[in-house]
């Protein structure tokens, strides 16, 4: 598996590698770096508790807004020049310890065309969606704090999907493309304390390059 990960000179955040088997792999996104803090809510009753991130005009960084919510399904628009990169949520009710937890997701896409990404590599993957999640920590950034489903995605385009997936050491990999089969106590110790959770978009050689297109993009996202 050759795992990539990409430095850019504009210090681009949020574009995760996937190579062949779909390992992941991207540069470093904190809250002090280049992604801003979410307008978001502790609480899902509130229509804030879904924040959209999109790669601003330079794709220098990637900025948060409020995704529409009603208190069971979030929803936004895709826009031909925009590419989205995140629908997630930091609301105490989806994130803290989720050990022994599985991630479940209804998808719906309606209005599509075509969609695009950005930063590719050749390895020829249409834009998808994918289960993504933020570990927190105190310390340093690391690698083992993000980590993507490879296994359960959903191509965009018109249709309805779920998706389901285990919060295990299988079929996840973290920033740096390496299974979590490889580094469990990592996986066990993020699932077990995390901070941010919901879907990436991405393709061609990454997870979260982002995705541009026409439609609307709606995620019920449960856990059990």
């Amino acid at each position: 598996m050759n795992v990539r990960t990409l430095m850019a000179t504009a210090s681009i955040a949020g574009l995760a590698a996937c190579g062949g088997g779909g390992a992941s792999s991207q540069t470093p996104v904190t809250g002090t770096n280049n992604v801003a803090r979410a307008p978001q809510s502790s609480t899902l009753n509130s229509t804030a508790a879904w924040s959209v991130y999109n790669y601003n005009p330079a794709n220098a960084n990637i900025t948060p807004k409020s995704a529409s919510f009603d208190g069971t399904t979030a929803s936004f628009t895709f826009a031909p020049d925009v590419f989205t990169a995140r629908l997630t949520t930091q609301a105490k009710p989806l994130t803290g310890d989720l050990t022994g937890k599985t991630l479940h997701d209804t998808i719906t896409v309606s209005g599509a065309t075509v969609f695009t990404t950005h930063f590719g590599g050749g390895c020829h993957n249409p834009p998808a969606a994918r289960f993504f999640f933020i570990a927190k920590t105190n310390g340093p950034f690391a690698t083992t704090d993000y980590w993507w489903s490879d296994a359960q995605q959903y191509v965009l385009a018109n249709g309805t999907v779920t998706l389901n997936e285990p919060l295990t050491p299988i079929d996840w990999s973290d920033i740096n493309g390496q299974p979590a089969a490889s580094n469990a106590a990592a996986f066990t110790a993020a699932v077990a304390n995390v901070r941010e959770i919901g879907l990436s978009f991405g393709g061609d050689c990454f997870f979260e390059n982002g995705a541009a297109g026409t439609g609307t993009f709606s995620s019920t996202f449960t856990e059990t």
